[in-house]
């Protein structure tokens, strides 16, 4: 009985994690291709808001609600546009 004829070329990849990334690379490129590319914009996405909550981010120079501060209170100083009115009594 003869031996099947090989088509095309064939590529054998190690069976390690590198192997498996290889191998997948090699058969289905969009897949891996888009995959990286969404861990990315996580990633990205994760380091936007680290920077966001870190750099006072949720201090908006017009609210829906108004809170009243004390001149003493440590916020104060990261106010954009603070109104400072002197009541007369």
């Amino acid at each position: 009985m003869p031996e099947p004829k090989e088509i095309g070329h064939q590529i054998k990849f190690p069976n390690t994690l590198m192997g498996l990334f290889k191998k997948g690379w090699w058969e289905i490129p969009e897949i891996m291709a888009s995959s990286c590319l969404g861990l990315l914009g996580i990633g990205l996405g994760f380091i936007a808001v680290l920077n966001y909550v870190k750099n006072d981010g949720d201090n908006r120079e017009y609210k829906k609600v108004y809170m009243i501060m004390r001149p003493d209170d440590p916020r104060v100083p990261r106010l954009k546009n603070p109104v400072y009115t002197q009541y007369k009594g």
